[in-house]
C-alpha cells in the first residue's frame, strides 16, 4: 500500500484558500480560478443535506468539467453508501492529477500530489483494503473511462501548488505546461504505472 497510496483531496493551494492570501498570484497563474472547485469540494464535504445530494449529481452528470480534487472529494462522499463507485472515481482522479502533474514544468508543483496523499477518508481506505481482488478491474475501468473522456477542466490548476507560479510574473503562458506534442507520451506513463502499482497492491493480500 505504500506505493499505492489513497488520496483524497479534500483541500487545495493554502494560498487559494486562506482568508488573505499570503501569495498574489500573478499573470497566467491569476487566471487559474480554483473558486469553483473549492466551493464543490465543500459542498460535498457536509455531513448530509439536499445540497450534498444535488453537488454528487452535479460532478456526476459531467465529471470531465470536474478538477481532479473534486474527483477525490466525491469519491470519499460516495465511500459510505457506494464503495466501489467511490473506488472507480478515486482511481479517475489519481489518474488525471498525475497527469496534470507531469504535464507541469514546474517540477516543485508535484507538492501538490503529497498534500493529496494526506487527505484520506477512512472509508475509501476501508473500500480499497478490503477489495483488493476487485481493485484491477476497476483501475481498468478507469483508465479506459480517462482515455475515452476528455478534460474539460483547467488542468493548470497544480501549478498553483509550485514555486514558480509563487513568484513568477506569469508574462509566459508557455512557462506553466510542457509543449502538447509531449502529452500522449505522458498519459501512457501514468497509465501504465498506475495500473503496474494497483497490480502489486492487490497482489499483497494475504502477505
Amino acid at each position: 500500500m505504500r506505493e499505492f497510496a489513497l488520496c483524497v483531496a479534500l483541500a487545495l493551494p493554502p494560498a487559494v484558500l486562506a482568508q488573505q492570501a499570503p501569495v498574489q498570484f500573478r499573470g497566467v497563474y491569476a487566471a487559474i480560478d480554483m473558486r469553483p472547485a473549492q466551493e464543490m469540494i465543500r459542498r460535498l464535504g457536509v455531513a448530509y443535506g439536499s445540497d450534498r445530494r444535488a453537488a454528487i449529481k452535479e460532478v456526476l452528470n459531467d465529471p470531465s468539467a470536474h478538477m481532479p480534487p473534486v474527483l477525490y472529494a466525491l469519491a470519499n462522499t460516495l465511500s459510505e453508501d457506494h464503495p466501489e463507485e467511490a473506488i472507480f472515481w478515486y482511481h479517475v482522479g489519481r489518474l488525471r492529477a498525475v497527469y496534470d502533474a507531469l504535464r507541469c514544468r514546474d517540477k516543485s508543483a508535484h507538492a501538490g500530489l503529497l498534500d493529496l496523499r494526506k487527505r484520506i477518508g477512512k472509508g475509501l481506505a476501508s473500500s480499497q483494503f478490503y477489495r483488493r481482488e476487485r481493485l484491477v478491474g476497476i483501475a481498468e475501468k478507469a483508465i479506459d473511462w480517462d482515455s475515452k473522456n476528455t478534460r474539460k477542466y483547467d488542468h493548470r490548476w497544480i501549478a498553483l501548488y509550485g514555486k514558480v507560479a509563487q513568484t513568477s510574473p506569469g508574462a509566459d503562458p508557455g512557462e506553466v505546461t510542457v509543449p502538447e506534442g509531449e502529452w500522449p507520451a505522458i498519459l501512457k506513463h501514468v497509465h501504465e504505472t498506475h495500473l503496474e502499482s494497483v497490480q502489486k497492491f492487490a497482489a499483497e493480500k494475504g502477505q
